[in-house]
């Protein structure tokens, strides 16, 4: 036998000997997840914890089980969470080829501990990051039989959503009076927004979700380019359990028709959830139809929390009417409605990730992805088209370095690239820009006493801009360029006040943030200038809450101050404005935006729950650098567009028996608005605000049926959130849901 072959058995030899060494020594954790009467909970999450990040998540079965195996040594922390109830937290210690049971009991809770993914580097529970985080789960979409995300976004304060008019109007999210285009969208966890941070919510629907997470305050530090007043990411359903099907089908006013089909599970570590769903409606007036078909996909192996393969696919095909702004006409510019315009998109990503862990104490997580974002559009003038294209290599290693301590470092390569019909060269030809962004970033989560929760990071990231050719007669030739941006962020939550001291008087949390955010400039901000080094947009960021719990947790009030500052925003420049830089645009914009928010949540009975939430925004147009000058029609300490001071929601829920009843409400006051037609060259009005209300009933029959129904705007307001496109009137959904095996 030769030595290299000799060698080479040895080396297989000694790695077949560890792998069955540690699969010998792997420990079981297992037990059932109880309500306060005793009764085994089905559904409920059981995250595992070592010991300050999420390592793997299960669902329990039909009888409230959960299991974990092949678990390393050392000591863990499981977390319960279900709808109703509060958080169960146990801490245990185990030892090599242990198995282990323990029960977690849940209690009567208006607020769940939620796992959050999208505001830390790896999973963290929302209580102990001090960041503001909302999350609306896969039970609160049902229980609004919420067609779209815009829908369930209006349930969390500091955000205001703006449609304009009907289904598959473009809809804009401005976060604590951030622009629309500030807030990083994403789509587990894969980047969906176009080149220069747009993204429109019209086409998002609720179908495959499982929750909805909504983080406020600029999150750069953690993705880089614009997340700079928040981060939207819509988490599917997971394989989980016992194999399912879910079907649903609706109708109603406007030939308004949406079906859905949806099916997963989990067998042998495998698991798999798909959902495909189709949304049609005719709309108010000629070219107005709306076509809607989106697909999820999530496959993974958790056999168990030592490796992890994840899959996850999103595409969405949609197709809007544009009839134009045919409702408020301030100075007569409207001439009839459209019966050309048109757009189509298709939208997707994918992104697979793979976690290793090495030992109990280091674990490593590579994350690949690809987004696309198209749009085609039908013009009176003729046709165009916009392209943009994603991808992402990440790769981070996790390191418990105590049971206090979690450090997470990595690196970054996300390259995009955009090519439109109006951003052309000198023969008239559109061209691909691409941008290059490569990063390098840290975390860490820092848990010196049982109060105390500190997480810091910082990203750096070098963006590089490929040139840009010359367009013949006002873009000359723009080389190459290269900017380095360093993004910190800190967030501190306290627990000043432990429940177990008081069940009357619950848990006392102070939370706190601070960071910066970027927005690199667009594909049209880049393509008309001659500014060879326009830089980032970036904005400088503070919060600051406390969140008070009462009666044993069925109730919590939630109150935080916030604060951002808008620095180098891109504006054009002429006129009056043309002495302030020898470009046509240049980073000289300024701006404010503070206020508070206030949320409520109460659930005096296992059946009942009601809350709201109510925000206060001050907003400041700000001068251009030194000057005291701001672009013309605007005045320096103005409003900022379409961001109300005053605005809020409220719901409530009943359950009793097979029957569930559902109100909900958005309140906006009065905003500052452009003129419909053509924009804010046309003058600025005023846009009064407007009281919507919704209600709807679902009615569980046996063998998993249910029968559902709402009324949308039932008190028949006429309103509009975009000054020139009518929101729709008094309209009705009904449907029916069955899921096999009821849930």
């Amino acid at each position: 036998m030769s030595v290299r072959l000799r060698i080479t058995n040895l080396v297989v030899g000694i790695l077949c000997l560890g792998f069955c060494s540690s699969a010998a020594q792997a420990a079981t954790l297992a037990g059932t997840v109880l309500d306060p009467s005793g009764a085994a909970v089905a559904g409920a999450k059981v995250s595992l914890l070592s010991p300050l990040s999420v390592r793997d998540t299960r669902e329990t079965d039909a009888r409230g089980r959960y299991k974990f195996v092949g678990l390393r040594s050392g000591t863990y922390r499981l977390v319960a969470n279900a709808p109703e109830f509060s958080a169960s937290t146990a801490e245990i210690q185990l030892t090599a080829d242990e198995a282990r049971t323990l029960d977690l009991p849940l209690a009567l809770s208006a607020v769940a501990q939620q796992v959050v993914v999208s505001a830390s580097l790896g999973d963290a529970l929302a209580q102990e990051l001090g960041s503001s985080v909302s999350v609306i789960s896969r039970r609160e979409i049902n229980d609004r039989a919420a067609q779209s995300v815009n829908e369930v976004l209006r349930a969390v304060p500091g955000l205001e959503v703006n449609q304009s008019g009907r289904r598959g109007g473009v809809t804009g999210l401005f976060v604590r009076g951030g622009n629309s285009n500030y807030t990083l969208v994403m789509i587990d966890g894969m980047p969906v927004n176009q080149f220069g941070g747009d993204f429109d919510l019209a086409p998002l629907a609720t179908d495959g979700l499982d929750r909805v997470e909504m983080t406020r305050g600029p999150q750069s530090a953690l993705y880089g380019s614009n997340a700079v007043t928040g981060v939207l990411n819509l988490v599917s359903r997971r394989g989980q359990g016992s194999p399912r099907l879910s079907v649903l089908t609706e109708g109603g006013s406007y030939a308004t028709r949406r079906f859905s089909v949806g099916t997963s599970g989990l067998a042998h570590g495998l698991g798999w959830a798909v959902n495909l769903s189709r949304l049609d409606s005719n709309g108010t007036v000629p070219n107005d139809n709306y076509r809607n078909q989106a697909a999820f996909l999530s496959l993974d192996y958790h056999r168990s929390p030592r490796r992890q393969l994840d899959l996850h696919f999103y595409g969405n095909a949609n197709d809007a009417g544009a009839p134009g702004p045919y409702g408020s006409d301030p100075v007569h510019n409207f001439f009839g409605i459209d019966l050309i315009s048109r757009s189509k998109q298709n939208l997707f990503s994918f992104n697979g990730s793979y976690a290793e862990q090495f030992s109990s104490r280091f674990r490593q997580v590579t994350t690949v992805g690809v987004g696309k974002n198209d749009y085609y559009y039908r013009l009176p003038w003729g046709d165009a088209f916009s392209d943009n294209l994603r991808g992402i290599f990440n790769t981070r290693s996790e390191v418990t370095v105590s049971t206090r301590d979690f450090l997470v470092f990595g690196f970054e390569y996300n390259r995009e690239q955009y090519m439109s019909t109006y951003v052309a060269d000198a023969s008239f030809k559109p061209f691909l820009l691409p941008r290059t962004s490569l990063a390098f970033f840290a975390e860490n989560r820092w848990n010196p006493t049982r109060r105390w929760f500190v997480t810091a990071g910082v990203r750096i990231d070098d963006i590089r801009t490929h040139a840009l050719p010359t367009d013949g007669w006002a873009r000359p030739l723009i080389p190459k360029d290269s900017i380095t941006k360093v993004n910190p962020r800190v967030a501190v939550a306290f627990l000043a006040h432990d429940a177990a001291s008081d069940d009357a008087f619950g848990t006392t949390r102070l939370h706190g943030s601070f960071g910066t955010g970027i927005r690199p400039p667009s594909g049209f901000e880049l393509a008309f200038t001659n500014n060879p080094k326009l830089k980032p947009e970036k904005s400088v960021s503070l919060d600051a809450g406390v969140e008070q719990r009462f009666l044993r947790d069925r109730a919590m009030v939630d109150l935080t101050y916030f604060y951002n500052r808008f620095e180098d925003q891109i504006v054009s420049l002429g006129g009056s404005l043309s002495n302030l830089s020898s470009w046509k645009s240049d980073n000289l914009g300024n701006a404010r935006a503070q206020g508070a928010e206030a949320s409520l949540r109460v659930r005096p009975t296992a059946s009942f729950e009601v809350g709201g939430h109510y925000t206060y925004l001050a907003s400041a147009r700000l001068a251009l650098g030194d000057s005291a000058l701001v672009p013309a029609p605007f005045h320096v300490g103005q409003q900022l567009l379409r961001r109300p001071k005053h605005s809020g929601g409220l719901f409530a829920t009943w359950h009793h028996g097979r029957l569930t009843l559902n109100m909900n409400g958005t309140i906006r006051g009065s905003v500052l608005d452009t003129e419909p037609n053509i924009g804010a060259f046309g003058g600025l009005f005023p846009n009064k605000g407007y009281t919507l209300m919704n209600a709807g009933f679902a009615y569980q029959l046996p063998r998993g049926v249910e029968l559902y129904g709402r009324l949308n705007n039932f008190l028949n307001r006429k309103y509009e959130e975009v000054l020139g496109y009518p929101a729709l009137r008094l309209n009705f959904m009904a449907g029916v849901r069955v899921n096999f095996p009821r849930e």
